[in-house]
């Protein structure tokens, strides 16, 4: 009796290749710079990519829980501006070169505002798109021009200088030998895959960017969860927006610009779907990563700085390629159970 063995199917690979493709290409990136360079793999510029990656990363954390639901946050990068602004300027005296507001506002109580501001942002974003029923990309867009013009408004579009120690510890103290800001984006991820992986806020997240009627029918109340992924993602932005301030030790009126395009590669080459339901927090993380290690490793070998923008534009084209395939291969197998 003769047993023919059924050949495998190529097809059924691909997902899970395409899932965990990101940290093939990470070691791909490593090992690529580590060959061009011999100052990749020192510490200390593995130190500096991983404090790059720090506001990026919590930008990330944010943007992914609202990924999960089928949704996108396009003001994050001008809530990090406006947060950040807001709390340098309220502690800084008005007199010239801080420009502050000359209402000296304890750090402690001007770090708490920038998180209020944050979460107000996401809670407008959110009620916008789930009270009134407005589309999610004209109220994120339109929120992301608003608040940029906000910070123009504030201080007549001078920036602010000279921000005390303490308000710039997230951004650039140490604990050790270790930035501050590298523990605080690590908590932050810690924090993001308890809540995706470990609760049931994260399975109704998934629930719902799954197939959000379904998700009603099953008692979940999609609107109020969308309401929290926006506060949640605004109030990132704000934490972002401190560490990013602390790190300059100044805050300008463009602070923040041009990340969202970063923030969206990050997000979905790590593996999380545009189209909601789809993804995984440490994917996310290894985004960040990928994006920070192009960045480091292209000026490590000197490449012209104008080039930077032609490579973090093949990024995300293969963010978005990566994304539709996953689709496209998911889809067959849904269409045979």
């Amino acid at each position: 009796m003769s047993t023919q063995t059924q050949p495998m199917d190529i097809r059924k690979c691909i997902p899970g290749l395409l899932n965990n493709l990101i940290w093939v290409l990470i070691v791909l990136v490593v090992a690529g710079f580590s060959i061009a360079t011999n100052k990749f793999l020192r510490l200390e510029t593995l130190s500096n990519i991983l404090l790059h990656a720090s506001v990026l990363g919590l930008l990330v954390v944010g943007q992914t829980l609202v990924f999960i639901t089928g949704n996108f946050d396009l003001s994050a990068e001008s809530t990090v501006g406006l947060s950040a602004f807001i709390g340098a300027w309220l502690i800084l005296p008005a007199r010239s070169p801080a420009n502050g507001s000359g209402l000296m506002v304890p750090v402690f109580a001007a770090i708490l505002i920038m998180l209020a501001v944050g979460s107000i942002v996401g809670w407008i974003n959110g009620s916008l798109i789930t009270r009134l029923r407005m589309n999610n990309f004209i109220v994120t867009l339109a929120m992301q021009i608003a608040l940029r013009g906000i910070v123009l408004v504030i201080n007549n579009g001078f920036p602010v200088f000279g921000t005390p120690s303490e308000f710039n510890w997230l951004g650039s103290g140490r604990i050790g030998p270790i930035p501050v800001a590298i523990i605080v984006v690590i908590l932050a991820f810690v924090v993001g895959v308890v809540a995706l992986h470990r609760t049931r806020f994260g399975r109704e997240l998934y629930a719902i960017g799954s197939n959000s009627r379904a998700a009603k029918v099953a008692g979940v109340n999609t609107d109020r969860r969308i309401r929290q992924v926006y506060i949640a993602s605004g109030v990132f932005a704000a934490i972002g927006g401190l560490v990013l301030a602390g790190q300059v030790s100044a805050v300008t009126t463009d602070l923040g610009q041009n990340m969202t395009f970063d923030i969206f590669a990050a997000a979905v080459i790590g593996g999380v779907s545009l189209n909601g339901g789809r993804g995984h927090m440490l994917g996310a993380l290894g985004g960040v990563l990928l994006l920070s290690a192009l960045g480091a490793g292209l000026n490590l070998i000197n490449i012209s700085p104008f080039w930077l923008d032609p490579a973090r534009g093949l990024v995300i084209l293969l963010a978005m390629l990566l994304d539709a395939q996953k689709t496209r291969f998911k889809l067959p197998a849904a269409a045979t159970a």
